[in-house]
């Protein structure tokens, strides 16, 4: 089964995203206990859009359950091309997507569009869309999961207010 993910960068998150802050611990540790949920469930393909934010955050933990030996896949959704990426964490985003079992590019170019065209694309594959969600309706978090909502997929919240 497959389950895809949606969330905010930075800036959408309420809390610092520091290894110092309890909030941000919270939530990583809420994120890998609901992954771990989803491997248990039968989840075992998990695709990320590699975006700065929530989508890096899940990337990560999916690869932590990969070292602990779980054989689980994950597929990262590039918008765009890698070569054309330049973003505040473009070197991690780099090493954590030669590290993705598949890589999909939905563009071969950047357009406006493309950020949704590759959620739709993400939701379309899925049976469970996880939305890491500051409760704000509005933003591309927000349009994916309207956009779930209307291809009736299943949706798993974890909110971040």
């Amino acid at each position: 089964m497959i389950c895809c993910v949606t969330g905010h960068r930075p800036s959408g998150f309420p809390f610092p995203r520091t290894e110092e802050n309890s909030d941000f611990i919270r939530y990583l540790s809420e994120l890998n206990k609901t992954i771990e949920q989803l491997i248990n469930y039968g989840f075992d393909h998990f695709i990320s859009g590699m975006a700065d934010g929530a989508d890096l955050d899940f990337a990560h933990c999916i690869l932590g359950f990969q070292q602990r030996g779980h054989k689980i896949t994950l597929e990262g959704a590039l918008p765009y091309p890698i070569k054309d990426i330049e973003y505040q964490t473009a070197d991690i985003r780099k090493k954590l997507i030669g590290r993705c079992d598949s890589v999909t590019v939905v563009s071969d170019h950047y357009f406006r569009g493309c950020m949704h065209k590759r959620n739709r694309y993400m939701v379309d594959k899925a049976e469970l869309v996880l939305a890491i969600w500051n409760r704000e309706s509005k933003g591309g978090t927000w349009s994916t999961i309207e956009y779930a909502t209307a291809r009736k997929k299943e949706i798993r919240y974890i909110y971040l207010k």
